[in-house]
């Protein structure tokens, strides 16, 4: 019952602490499901920030979901009482174990402070930040390459350790609500078939330069008919200005929430961008995806799908956060980046298997 942590190594009550963003949540939805599967008599709830609720406010295999509002509480700090109150309602779960998925100062707090019995995250050697893992009093250190296979690993450590059956799954449901209003968003822009371009980026380092977007949609266009939309996030008007600067087509621009973004992506024929997380996103859902990755490590972050192609120059390979185009993503051509389209669209051709909406 609340309050009261569960001793039984069959009935644990597991919290799960991913707060952000996007594209890290996206890879960690295979986690409930792992769990539900090895423990099927568990309780499972996640915490998250509340930006990112509708990521996992539908999961199947989650029993819970917490709100936490880290970036309101550093934008004022006089919201720490309802900090408080979610906090106290993430205590009132009762977690016997705690499992930060994130490794960040933030989430190994909220983790500290959750109540559990059993703290988990990221060994020393192997924190994203330092001085995390004092927060903890359970460490791991993954073995895997990919960080979907990573996170399975930190979930691994909860008994029964070692025995977790992984299942590399990443349900999202999309409301039927969501489907209409999107079918109505393209019939209302004549969109027939499309792709979906997303050229944003946290920093610009990771990003594919806009001109060149616009010269792949106008390929597009021309050798498939689809027509382009272009996903604009936060503070990224200057980029889709841009793209309508360089092409002659009227590309659509789209800025829906994160359910509409999902309903977006799998309506899509095909996703092409950088390291983001709609691109992830549409991985999760099933569509295929072209993916330009150069500072960060596709073997650690590429999307976790089979109908993906990852270009990226590695012999140019290098990490640094940067406010300019990475020489690595500069030389990724417009021509190997339509070639991978064509490749990807003739897969789906070939199957008799277009990217629909998936649960």
């Amino acid at each position: 019952m609340p309050g009261a942590p569960s001793t039984d190594p069959l009935h644990p009550r597991i919290l799960l602490v991913k707060l952000s963003s996007l594209g890290d949540i996206v890879h960690a939805l295979a986690v409930p499901v792992s769990l539900r599967a090895t423990l099927p008599l568990a309780r499972i709830a996640w915490v998250v920030e509340r930006r990112w609720l509708p990521l996992v406010a539908r999961h199947p295999d989650l029993d819970a979901v917490f709100t936490v509002d880290t970036f309101r509480l550093r934008a004022a700090p006089g919201t720490w009482p309802e900090f408080q109150a979610d906090l106290r309602r993430i205590r009132a779960f009762a977690p016997t174990w705690a499992v930060d998925l994130q490794g960040t100062l933030k989430s190994a707090l909220v983790t500290r402070l959750a109540g559990a019995k059993y703290r988990l995250g990221l060994a020393r050697r192997v924190e994203r930040e330092r001085g995390a893992h004092w927060l903890y009093n359970r460490h791991v250190v993954p073995a895997s390459a990919h960080v979907v296979d990573q996170l399975l690993d930190i979930a691994a450590a909860v008994p029964p350790q070692g025995r977790l059956e992984r299942l590399r799954r990443f349900p999202f449901p999309i409301p039927e609500s969501a489907q209409l209003a999107t079918r109505r968003w393209l019939e209302d822009n004549r969109v027939g078939p499309f792709v979906f371009l997303s050229p944003g980026g946290g920093w610009a380092s990771k990003r594919w330069p806009t001109e060149r977007f616009a010269e792949l949609a106008d390929r597009l266009q021309r050798d498939y008919g689809l027509a382009a939309v272009l996903n604009r996030g936060p503070g990224e008007q200057a980029m889709d200005d841009a793209f309508r600067r360089a092409t002659a087509i009227r590309a659509r621009i789209f800025s829906g929430d994160t359910v509409h973004l999902a309903a977006m992506l799998a309506q899509a024929r095909l996703a092409v961008g950088g390291d983001t997380g709609p691109l992830h996103l549409a991985a999760a859902l099933g569509t295929p995806v072209v993916a330009m990755f150069g500072p960060t490590d596709p073997a650690r972050n590429g999307p976790f799908s089979s109908r993906a192609i990852v270009l990226r120059k590695p012999h140019l390979a290098s990490y640094p956060r940067g406010q300019r185009y990475s020489p690595n993503m500069l030389a990724i051509s417009v021509d190997e980046v339509a070639a991978a389209c064509g490749e990807l669209l003739a897969r789906a051709a070939a199957d008799d298997a277009p990217a629909g909406v998936r649960s």
